[in-house]
C-alpha cells in the first residue's frame, strides 16, 4: 500500500509539472534561445559545510572545492591515479620517502606562480589544529612529525622538504603501498598563503587554489557561482560559469529540471517511476555506479546496549534489505552484503552478510538479555535530513525493528552540517549514513574506518583480531596485492560478523543531464573537475 501510494504521488507530481512548464520544442518548456552557452547550472541539496579544503569531509562540498583548489595528484576517468600539480613521484628502495616533481607554470588564481614553498606551506597549515580539520589525523598522521604540529610543539612538518623550487620530498613513519592515494583528499589541497593564512577559512575572498575555476560568489541558501579561471594550468575550460542552485528539497531540485531552471540533476530513487512514465525525461536519464555504500551503524560509546554483540547481530538479521531496495528504492540500488563496494579491488562477489531471519533474530534478542523488546531502552536512528532516500530506509528499519523486534525507535531527522558534527564527536547511537570511497583501495573501508585507532573509528568498535588482520595488510606492498586483499577480506568478514555496521545497499546514482551538457568525466568516486564540461544550446 505504501508503494502504490508513492507511485500514484510521483504521477501526479510529474503531470502537475508538465502541466505548468509544458514541452516545447527545446523540452521542458525551454528551447535554449534565452540560455547562454558554456554555463553549467545544476543544484546541490545544501550551503557548503566548509569553505577550507583543509577541513571540509563531506563528498557535496567537496565537489564544490575540488573546482577551485587541487593536489598534487587526481584520479582520472579509469580510476586511476595520476599526477596533477606534480608531474611525476618517486619511491625510495625502503618505501619510506617519496620525491615529488612539480609541474611548471601552475598559476594560482590570484597571478602568482606556485612552488614547493606553497605545497609545504599548505600540508603544515592543514596539520595546525587551529585550522580544525576533522579529517588530518586519519590522512597526514602518517607524515613523519605530524603528532608535533597537531599538537602544538612544532610548526611544521618535519617529514615534509623542500628541495627546490620544484621538488619535494616527504618522509612517512613505515611504508604504505596506498599512501600517495592520500595526496588527492582535500586536506593536501595547495591554497595560496597570502590568501588563506592560518586560521579556518570562513570567506570567498580567502579562496584562492589553483583549479580550473575561481568562487565569484557564495550566497548562502541561495547558490554559488564559479568562474572559469583562464590562466589554468590544464589549460582553458570551455564552460565560462557554474552557479550551484541551493536546494535542500529533493522536489524543488527535480522541478527546477522539469522547468528548464538547470542542466544536471541528482535524483532521489523514488523519482525512477515518474521518469519511467515520461518519455522525455527517460531519454535524459543516465545510472552511475559510485563506490560507496549505505549502511546503517551503531555508537557503542554513546549506546551502551549496542556494546552487546548480539544485539547488533538480532538488529542486522531484523532489517528485511531486499523489502527496502524493492520497495523503497524501486530496486535501484543494489544490495551490499559486505563492506567493500564493487569497484574496489577486493569486492567479493560471493560474500553473504547476515540474512533476514526474524525468529533468528529474536532468539539472540533474548539471549543478549532483552527477550521480546522487553527492557530494551528507545533508541534515536539519526539520518541526513535532507536526503529523501535516507528518510524512506530510516523510515523503513524503523518499521522491521518494531515488527520483528519491538524495539522502539525514534527517527531522528538532522541537518547535514549537524549531523557530521555529531559523527566526529562520538555522538550518534544508531545512525543512517553513507560512506564514499576517498580512495579506491580496501585500506579506505576498514582500517581507515574501523580500526581501533582509526580517527573516523568515533564509534567505540574495538576488535583485536581485526586490527591484526588490517595492520598486516596495511604494510604489505603493492607487489603483494593478492595477500593483501586475501587479509581484508577476512577483516571484512570480521567486521560484519560483528555487525557494526549493518551494510543496505551500494549506491547507484540516477541522474537527468540535458544532451547540451557534454563533456562530463567520472571516476567511481563520482564527478570529477569539470575542465572538458561544457554546455551549448544553439549548435
Amino acid at each position: 500500500m505504501i508503494q502504490s501510494m508513492r507511485t500514484l504521488a510521483a504521477t501526479l507530481a510529474i503531470f502537475t509539472a508538465l502541466s505548468i512548464f509544458g514541452c516545447g520544442k527545446g523540452k521542458f518548456g525551454n528551447s535554449g534561445a534565452d540560455k547562454p552557452d558554456h554555463v553549467l547550472v545544476f543544484p546541490i541539496p545544501n550551503n557548503p559545510t566548509k569553505l577550507d579544503p583543509a577541513a571540509v569531509e563531506d563528498g557535496d562540498t567537496i565537489e564544490v572545492l575540488g573546482q577551485i583548489f587541487e593536489g598534487l595528484v587526481q584520479y582520472d576517468e579509469n580510476n586511476e591515479l595520476v599526477p596533477n600539480l606534480a608531474t611525476r613521484w618517486d619511491v625510495s628502495p625502503d618505501g619510506g620517502t617519496y620525491t615529488f616533481h612539480l609541474k611548471e607554470g601552475v598559476k594560482f588564481q590570484n597571478g602568482r606562480e606556485m612552488t614547493a614553498d606553497d605545497v609545504k606551506y599548505s600540508w603544515d597549515r592543514a596539520a595546525t589544529r587551529d585550522v580544525q580539520s576533522p579529517t588530518v589525523e586519519g590522512y597526514m598522521a602518517d607524515i613523519v612529525g605530524f603528532k608535533d604540529v597537531w599538537d602544538k610543539k612544532a610548526k611544521d612538518l618535519a617529514g615534509v622538504k623542500v628541495v627546490d623550487p620544484r621538488t619535494l620530498t616527504v618522509t612517512i613513519k613505515e611504508p604504505k603501498a596506498y599512501w600517495p592515494m592520500y595526496l588527492q583528499y582535500p586536506c593536501y589541497f595547495v591554497v595560496a598563503k597570502e590568501a588563506a593564512g592560518m586560521m579556518p577559512i570562513t570567506s570567498v575572498e580567502n579562496m584562492v587554489g589553483t583549479g580550473p575555476f575561481k568562487i565569484a560568489a557564495y550566497k548562502p541558501d541561495q547558490s554559488i557561482e564559479l568562474v572559469r579561471f583562464n590562466d589554468y594550468h590544464g589549460g582553458k575550460p570551455p564552460l565560462e560559469k557554474i552557479e550551484r542552485l541551493i536546494a535542500s528539497d529533493p522536489q524543488t531540485r527535480r522541478q527546477m529540471y522539469e522547468s528548464g531552471k538547470v542542466d544536471w540533476v541528482a535524483l532521489e530513487r523514488q523519482d525512477k517511476g515518474m521518469v519511467d512514465k515520461s518519455a522525455d525525461i527517460k531519454e535524459h536519464l543516465h545510472t552511475v555506479d559510485r563506490a560507496a555504500i549505505w549502511y546503517v551503524g551503531f555508537g557503542l560509546t554513546e549506546f551502551p546496549a549496542f556494546r552487546k554483540p548480539k544485539v547488533r547481530q538480532a538488529f542486522a538479521m531484523a532489517i528485511d534489505k531486499a523489502r527496502i531496495i524493492s520497495e523503497g528504492f524501486d530496486n535501484v540500488n543494489r544490495r551490499a552484503e559486505g563492506i567493500l563496494p564493487p569497484a574496489l579491488p577486493g569486492f567479493d562477489e560471493s560474500f553473504k552478510g547476515y540474512q533476514f531471519e526474524p525468529e533468528g533474530a529474536r532468539k539472540l534478542l533474548a539471549e543478549a538479555g532483552y527477550p521480546n523488546g522487553q527492557g530494551f531502552p528507545p533508541v534515536k536512528l539519526f539520518f541526513r535530513a535532507d536526503r529523501q532516500d535516507a528518510k524512506i530506509l530510516s523510515t523503513m528499519v524503523q518499521q522491521d525493528l518494531s515488527k520483528n523486534l519491538s524495539i522502539k525507535v525514534d527517527l531522528a531527522p538532522t541537518e547535514w552540517k549537524a549531523l557530521l558534527e555529531r559523527r566526529s564527536r562520538g555522538q550518534l547511537p544508531f545512525f543512517h549514513l553513507r560512506w564514499g570511497a576517498d580512495y579506491l583501495d580496501p585500506q579506505n573501508f576498514l582500517s581507515f574506518m574501523l580500526h581501533t585507532n582509526a580517527r573516523e573509528n568515533t564509534l567505540g568498535y574495538s576488535n583485536p583480531q581485526f586490527d591484526a588482520l588490517c595492520e598486516t595488510a596495511d604494510r604489505l606492498p603493492m607487489s603483494q596485492q593478492a595477500k593483501r586483499i586475501e587479509l581484508y577480506r577476512k577483516a571484512e568478514k570480521t567486521a560484519v560478523d560483528d555487525a557494526i555496521w549493518i551494510p543496505i545497499y551500494f549506491q547507484r546514482d540516477l541522474e537527468l543531464v540535458r544532451p547540451t551538457v557534454t563533456g562530463l568525466r567520472r571516476s567511481a568516486m563520482g564527478p570529477l573537475p569539470h575542465t572538458t564540461t561544457d554546455v551549448v544550446w544553439n549548435r
